[in-house]
């Protein structure tokens, strides 16, 4: 049975209004606001009907108040009053009443009009619902990809195999981090961060283009096959610049784009490929070139042991105002103990497929 909450400081309104709807609803009833709101934190209704002229708070009041509760927002709300002016039928629709019914009602037209309603919001419900899975299942169809292609790279990386999902577990640690700083959190909304996150294991999808000679060379690269490898970033931006005309969601081409194409530039203006420096190289890559260094410093290569957590946070820190933007190693340098907590865990992390949404506590 539906449920309606009926708000009115008049008894006999009660009665009247009861005699109507108790053979086909569950009933609550509030003599003032502040018995209606004491209900409301047991029972949510599917109809709440309420009478503007009430003493303390009036009907207007409490809509508003309703109106900015989440957890009462949507619930409709019938204005059942006395008051017949056009001005306070105008202002409870600009409020968000869904109907008006003066008083005296009719019986049957008052039943059929909150019938319509409760279906209506009850419609209005399933499609949100339809709408909340759509946006799920495009979403992990995202994720699906993004990994699909980043394993893809790997898999023809023979000397950096990992290094995708690696960088993209200390991405989201450390954005993790940022977002909840004054001087980040107004760049960073929640699109944005989930946009990040995501981009992050494609931020070398352009290596795909890169010759196996190169790609898989286990020694350090000669100066000219350096020189191809730096291609990459302008490969991988020129994709997502191309995939930018043609998704619909080009927020995240835009991040990935930037991530992609900046990543090796440097603070100093000494990187590549468009030698930018400073704040002119976007956040996003500023980011993704700290945790793509730690990464490397702390694998193993061919032509390398791993260095320890230790020394690669040193390194850093010697690379501040240089090679990385100077506030930003701050902040990496501040969370040392987290970093180090997905060095140790990254393993267990990948296999639970864990890439863009690491939680950890910032003590």
């Amino acid at each position: 049975m539906k449920k309606i909450l009926i708000v009115d400081d008049i008894a006999l309104n009660h009665a009247a209004a009861r005699e109507v709807l108790e053979d086909t609803y569950e009933l609550y009833e509030a003599m003032s606001a502040k018995e209606a709101f004491e209900i409301l934190k047991t029972v949510t209704p599917d109809l709440i009907l309420l009478d503007i002229i009430m003493p303390e708070v009036n009907g207007m009041e409490m809509l508003e108040e309703l109106k900015s509760i989440p957890a009462y927002k949507d619930i409709p709300v019938i204005f059942l009053t006395a008051d017949t002016s056009p001005e306070a039928e105008v202002e409870g629709f600009n409020l968000g009443i869904v109907d008006y019914i003066t008083k005296p009602f009719v019986p049957v037209v008052m039943k059929k009009r909150i019938e319509t309603q409760i279906k209506l919001a009850e419609y209005n419900r399933s499609l949100e619902a339809e709408v909340e899975k759509k946006v799920k299942e495009t979403e992990d169809m995202y994720d699906v990809i993004t990994v699909s292609f980043a394993c893809l790279v790997e898999s023809r990386d023979g000397v950096t195999g990992g290094h995708l999902k690696n960088t993209s577990i200390y991405f989201s640690a450390f954005l993790g981090h940022l977002k909840t700083l004054p001087q980040y959190k107004h760049l960073m909304p929640p699109s944005f961060v989930k946009r990040a996150c995501r981009s992050a294991p494609l931020h070398d999808i352009g290596k795909i283009a890169v010759s196996d000679a190169v790609l898989q060379k286990p020694a350090t690269l000669s100066d000219t096959e350096f020189s191809q490898m730096k291609y990459h970033a302008i490969i991988g931006g020129d994709i997502f610049d191309f995939l930018k005309e043609r998704i619909p969601d080009k927020e995240f081409a835009h991040i990935a784009g930037q991530m992609a194409r900046y990543h090796h530039e440097r603070w100093d203006g000494k990187g590549y490929p468009d030698g930018l420096k400073g704040e002119e190289i976007p956040l996003v890559a500023r980011i993704m070139s700290i945790v793509d260094v730690y990464d490397a410093l702390t694998s193993e290569r061919p032509y390398k042991e791993p260095f320890s957590h230790e020394k690669a946070m040193a390194m850093i820190a010697e690379a501040s105002g240089t090679q990385f933007d100077p506030a930003l190693v701050d902040q990496f340098i501040s969370i040392s103990n987290v970093i180090k907590q997905c060095l140790e865990t990254k393993e267990e992390m990948i296999q639970q497929k864990k890439y863009f949404s690491v939680k950890y506590k910032f003590d």
